[in-house]
């Protein structure tokens, strides 16, 4: 049995060639070991053609012998199950029945032949044909009463060898709506993408710092090392455990059924696509070698708890369950920590209370040993780095309290942190500091203020300044 090899357009039909191995079949039929009536016991390319008949309607999978292939009907092959549709070819190669039973004119319509489940046409390449006509059913096994063009009676066949005859053509269109995972990570699969609609209250992007653009680059510094970036109301790390699961449910979307294909952009839009209940679009390069597709996935409400999906400019719409990243939660998707630089990418750091400020300069011609600096004076390195962990440990407690509104000029200021960066292309980043409730303060980044964390944070690092300066220890913990 050879391989698919292609998938190749001619006109509006498509084709897929399969690697041709030509076998004769038996002109006649004949039982074997376990008394199995043969009617064709070939491979998948001894067959020319295939014509069925059923309640859907009429399909025709067939040989182009211009094109050196097989057109699927009308199912263009970007949307192809290949496998499903090499399967469908050979059952179609290899038929057998259980048994033949008498039968006269009279039993005919007993069996249910007035009324046929599929009448299928099956053309081999040696110029030999086989006709079906599937009648009734049987009701003690639950298999099917058959008749076979040029042999007498009727057949039993069992029903898994006739499936494939009584569903529609759909059958071998993939129920893939996005490919699976081909790589390790979906972190690593897709690049930058955006979330709109749904759950959430606003789009959210997440951006991939990997080859991103200069804007990520330096979006990134705020937080060192960081492999993504989220987009919101703010801009935070992006949580990787929370983000696989979110990006991972991208792929392999199976569905549970296709609404239609080779539709129009007006008839796709009639499924409701022209106000979605949920857009994302994304870059993905999902293998080692594959190219970055851009991805633009369209969520409508169905039917029953169900939802239609399309990707644009595909004119195929699915009907899909409803998949882990409708549910996404935006807080969910940020580190806890706010800001976590560097100290080798940053020129200063500026501690600011009502009244006082402290301003620490950092020299790293030597990133491995920076000089740190405070009104001239050179301060110990470990203390600052015990310092530096204390104020990057910054970070909320889990509970999103939404936008919070922007304080006013007579807001109680705790404390204010300004890091300062050694490419002047970035702007400074500023983490703010408001009293909120009980031993609580409202946490504002850059302008930004989503969350609250222990009042003490700002004591601590007052306290850790006045020590650092002193040469004393500095306490972390806060």
């Amino acid at each position: 049995m050879k391989a698919l090899v292609r998938i190749a357009i001619s006109g509006a039909a498509a084709v897929v060639a399969l690697g041709v191995v030509f076998l004769l079949l038996s002109s006649k039929p004949s039982g074997n070991s376990s008394d199995a009536i043969i009617f064709a016991s070939g491979e998948p390319t001894d067959v020319e053609s295939v014509t069925v008949i059923n309640s859907s309607g009429v399909f025709s999978f067939f040989f182009d012998f211009d094109e050196g292939g097989y057109v699927l009907d009308d199912i263009p092959p970007y949307i192809a199950d290949i496998e499903a549709f090499f399967d469908f070819m050979a059952n179609s190669a290899r038929l057998s029945a259980k048994r033949q039973i008498s039968a006269s004119g009279a039993d005919m319509q007993a069996f249910g032949f007035e009324s046929p489940f599929a009448e299928v046409l099956i053309s081999f390449f040696d110029g030999s044909q086989l006709h079906l006509i599937i009648g009734g059913i049987e009701r003690v096994s639950g298999d099917f009463y058959v008749t076979v063009n040029g042999f007498d009676g009727v057949y039993i066949f069992g029903s898994a060898a006739l499936e494939q005859f009584l569903l529609p053509k759909t059958q071998i269109i993939s129920r893939f709506v996005t490919p699976p995972l081909a790589v390790s990570s979906p972190l690593s699969a897709i690049g930058d993408i955006t979330f709109t609609g749904g759950v959430l209250e606003r789009p959210v992007t997440i951006l991939n710092t990997a080859g991103g653009s200069e804007s990520t680059a330096l979006a990134a510094l705020s937080f060192g090392a960081a492999t993504h970036i989220v987009h919101g109301a703010g801009v935070y790390q992006l949580d990787q455990t929370y983000g696989v699961y979110i990006l991972g449910s991208l792929f392999g979307i199976e569905a549970a059924g296709i609404a239609g294909y080779n539709l129009s952009s007006a008839q796709v839009a009639a499924f409701g696509f022209d106000t979605p209940y949920m857009s994302i679009d994304y870059d993905m390069t999902n293998g080692t070698d594959a190219d970055t597709r851009h991805m633009r996935l369209r969520v409508a409400a169905a039917d029953n708890g169900l939802y239609y999906a399309t990707l644009e400019n595909s004119g195929v719409v699915f009907i899909i369950g409803r998949e882990a990243f409708f549910d996404i939660e935006y807080e969910k998707l940020l580190l806890r920590w706010f800001l976590t630089p560097l100290i080798m990418d940053l020129s200063a750091i500026t501690i600011k209370a009502p009244d006082t400020e402290y301003r620490f300069e950092i020299n790293n011609d030597n990133p491995l040993d920076p000089v740190i600096t405070h009104e001239g004076q050179t301060l110990d390195v470990t203390l600052f780095r015990s310092f530096f962990r204390l104020l990057t440990s910054a970070s909320h407690d889990d509970v999103y309290l939404g936008p919070l509104p922007q304080p006013g000029p007579d807001a109680d200021t705790l404390i204010m942190i300004t890091y300062e960066y050694k490419n002047p292309k970035k702007t400074s980043d500023v983490l703010s500091l408001y009293r909120g409730d009980a031993r609580r303060a409202n946490v504002f980044v850059n302008g930004v203020g989503e969350f609250a964390m222990k009042d003490l944070f700002a004591e601590r690092v007052l306290e850790g300044s006045i020590n650092l300066i002193a040469g004393l220890p500095v306490e972390e913990n806060w």
